[in-house]
This record gives C-alpha cells, sequence and structure tokens, in this order.
C-alpha cells in the first residue's frame, strides 16, 4: 500500500524513479510524482489530485478523495493511481508528530490495489519515516515496501561515466579505441567523485 525508497542525498534515487521507473509502468497505472513541501502539503496533493482527476469534488480532503480513489468511484475498473512523494523528508523535517496524522490518516486508504504510494526519503530521515509508517500502521519490510538506493560502486560508476561520454561524443563507440589519456580522465574523475 505505501512504500519506502531511501538512500543517500545524491545517490539518484529521483533519477532512477522519473528514468527507470515511471515510463515502464503499465498503461492501467496513472503515476502522479510530486516533490513534496515542508508545509502543505496535504493541500499540494489534493490540487494535484483534483487536476489529473476533475470527477473529485474540489471541496473533498485529501482522505476523503483517496477513499473515492480506492472505492472506484473515479477510477475506471483495472485502473490504478500510484503517488509518488519525492523528498519526502522536507515534510518529515517541517511537521512535528503530532501534525503527520492528518496526511498519515489520509495515506491510509492506500490499499495496493487500486491506489498506492512510494516515499522518498533521504536515509538520515529513517527514524522520522519509521515513525510515520507506524502512525500508518504498516511495517517495513527490506525488499518489500522497503528498499535502498546506495551510491554506485566504484566498478559501476566507471561505466556509467564511459557510458554518458560516449553518449555525448567524447569517447569512442569502441571501449578498444579509449586513449590512455581518456582513461585517465576517466580514472581522475571517479576518484574526485568518490565517497567512502
Amino acid at each position: 500500500a505505501v512504500g519506502v525508497m531511501y538512500g543517500p542525498s545524491g545517490c539518484g534515487k529521483s533519477s532512477l524513479v522519473k528514468a527507470g521507473l515511471l515510463p515502464r509502468l503499465s498503461e492501467h497505472v496513472c503515476a502522479i510524482y510530486l516533490e513534496a513541501t515542508p508545509h502543505d502539503l496535504e493541500s499540494h496533493i489534493r490540487r494535484t489530485l483534483y487536476h489529473h482527476f476533475a470527477e473529485l469534488p474540489s471541496q473533498l480532503s485529501l482522505q476523503e478523495q483517496l477513499s473515492r480513489l480506492r472505492r472506484g468511484a473515479v477510477l475506471p475498473e483495472g485502473k490504478k493511481v500510484v503517488l509518488v512523494l519525492d523528498q519526502f523528508e522536507q515534510y518529515l523535517h517541517a511537521n512535528r508528530e503530532e501534525e503527520r496524522l492528518h496526511l498519515a490518516q489520509a495515506l491510509r486508504q492506500c490499499d495496493g490495489q487500486r491506489v498506492q504510494c512510494l516515499l522518498m526519503i533521504r536515509d538520515d530521515f529513517w527514524l522520522a519515516t519509521t515513525r510515520f509508517m507506524r502512525a500508518l500502521e504498516i511495517r517495513l519490510v527490506e525488499g518489500q515496501n522497503a528498499e535502498v538506493v546506495d551510491r554506485f560502486p566504484v566498478r559501476h560508476a566507471r561505466k556509467v561515466l564511459a557510458a554518458i561520454g560516449r553518449a555525448h561524443g567524447d569517447l569512442p563507440d569502441d571501449p578498444a579505441d579509449v586513449t590512455a589519456d581518456q582513461q585517465q580522465f576517466l580514472e581522475d574523475a571517479i576518484q574526485l567523485l568518490a565517497e567512502d
């Protein structure tokens, strides 16, 4: 019903979801991607849902909107809404636990069948996320509804940077044709970008 994708800042969570996940969803899935806001997140989600589903009365609360979607009052049979809230740590940081209860109540309408939500957070907000998920009464289980996105290992970073270089025409298409200077540049770039 509600899942969590977490990892260090700058590891590529947003890029992975925008370029790797959302374009691959089935036709029956309506994906709604939002960057979380520190304040008025519920209103932001409500307005966005109303924009996608004009049949939802605009005066409904977020909980009522999600409830109608879950019950099939707006979505045709076989359709599903996936709400992706990126940078959810902004909301967690700006709101106390008591203030988060309204959003938690609304997200309890997610059933995993017709309405689903993916929260994307920085790993240093894991404790606040755990508390939020507890308010939703959803247990986090790694590999089921929680997944880490880590930084690339050096070996993979080398492949990615080389592919980017080839895509931009700065490296030859055949890796065997890479000059010693180009290879050294890749190694230097990797060392400058590497952490830990």
